[in-house]
């Protein structure tokens, strides 16, 4: 009888799940915090690298978070040109923005600028092998010619209007075409000199040598697999962009200071005096309640920086300054969304209400104004997100709201471990 007694074992306590719960949740808030500041490299030789996303200072601002030019200066670099007689040095202007901007130097357009017969050809603060690769795509000539077979050209590139890479499967791998919209006085051409076939070259240098004509179109074959196909999209991209018709000779080269420098510093700043206020006010007032309210406002901090670094900066390249605004924003309805909890679950307690039923009727009593906040604030988001002007600024609140949110459900966990293990209305002194 006694034996069979030993044998039973004890039911697991609320407490003791909570305890493990919380051990789990701050091990896993800790570690996240550490990758965040430090980043970690993924192998032994230390090659793949996860770079920190939460900036610590504006001197010590993550690579993973590139600045535009007024936020972190850069380089510049200046040319002499030549112009072939009747070219305009405005289209090659244009041409060089336009390749600037599709590589994602979204402040390509004060990028380029003249001063007398020099142009200067500003970058943001990037790697050296980075920074020399988008000089030589934005001053690439990129003067496409189709020529019949006796040698004699057709075609220029002012004959094309939108040129496009495509695949086609071909047995274990997949042939690879060069597509070339035509404009209707490069249609009318085409016509007269009635080609069998076209070789095509781009600043004399071969392209394909079979190219046919289709549907008004002129399709070069570039031959099989990933390389073809990636070579092509090159050649597409120089072609969408415009040709460079001016020919540059680099004279000079120094540093951009940061014009806007002081706004990178004002909110850290003010993030860092933010979350010291913060966690001044959540502890010292909902003393239980604030510690759990903290901890999700360092979680929106986290995960705002990391949506910004992998889901915005990917798709616009730098943080400007209305971004950067935009990111404080959503790390401000946090703030709000855990003080508005702290003081709707330290009223429950202060009538009188146990610490579990008080949390969840905060909580819901709080909810209101919480939602109402993330949603307007994400109906804003989705309609600057319209706007090829403010899409990135739309994205950067966009994600900072998703940050605020998750780390706000996230509250809910945090706290009910802290009450489940306590029992107790606060963890110290009284809740008013």
């Amino acid at each position: 009888m006694a034996n069979k007694s030993a044998s039973i074992r004890k039911p697991v306590t609320s407490g003791t799940k909570g305890f493990i719960c919380l051990i789990v949740l701050c091990a896993v808030l800790v570690f996240v915090s550490c990758l965040s500041l430090v980043g970690m490299p993924l192998d032994s030789e230390g090659v793949n690298i996860l770079l920190p996303w939460v900036p610590v200072s504006s001197e010590k601002w993550p690579a993973s978070l590139p600045l535009d030019l007024s936020l972190g200066g850069g380089t510049y670099t200046e040319y002499s040109y030549t112009l072939p007689e009747g070219a305009s040095v405005d289209a090659s202007v244009a041409a060089m923005r336009q390749r600037l901007t599709q590589l994602g130097e979204n402040d390509a357009a004060q990028a380029v600028a003249l001063k007398g017969d020099t142009l200067r050809l500003e970058l943001r603060k990037m790697s050296e092998t980075e920074r020399l690769s988008k000089l030589n795509t934005a001053t690439k000539h990129a003067s496409f010619v189709f020529s019949d077979t006796d040698g004699n050209a057709v075609l220029t590139s002012k004959d094309i209007t939108q040129a496009k890479a495509a695949a086609k499967s071909s047995g274990s791998s997949y042939s690879v075409s060069l597509e070339f919209d035509l404009t209707a006085e490069g249609v009318k051409k085409l016509q007269e000199a009635n080609p069998t076939y076209l070789s095509v070259t781009c600043d004399g240098e071969s392209v394909s040598t079979y190219a046919y004509v289709s549907d008004n179109k002129v399709i070069a074959s570039m031959g099989l697999g990933d390389s073809a196909y990636q070579l092509a999209g090159t050649y597409a991209f120089l072609a969408n962009t415009g040709d460079v018709e001016a020919t540059f000779s680099q004279n000079a080269t120094g540093n951009v200071p940061a014009s806007s420098g002081i706004v990178l510093k004002v909110v850290i700043l003010l993030c860092a005096a933010l979350l010291v206020c913060a966690l001044i006010y959540l502890v010292v007032i909902g003393k239980l309640t604030g510690v759990s309210a903290f901890i999700s406002v360092w979680c929106t901090v986290v995960l705002v920086f990391f949506f910004e670094a992998t889901v915005v900066i990917p798709s616009s390249t730098t943080l400007n300054t209305a971004s950067l605004v935009a990111l404080l924003l959503g790390i401000l309805l946090s703030v709000y969304a855990a003080v508005t909890r702290t003081d709707a679950i330290s009223k429950q307690i202060g009538e009188g209400s146990a610490p579990k039923q008080a949390t969840k009727l905060g909580m819901k009593n709080a909810a209101k104004n919480v939602w109402l906040a993330h949603g307007v604030a994400m109906a804003v988001a989705l309609v600057l997100m319209i706007f090829s002007f403010t899409r990135s600024i739309g994205y950067a609140l966009c994600v900072s709201l998703i940050a605020s949110a998750l780390s706000t459900l996230a509250m809910r966990a945090f706290q009910l471990c802290f009450t489940t293990i306590t029992n107790k209305p606060a963890l110290f002194g009284k809740v008013k």
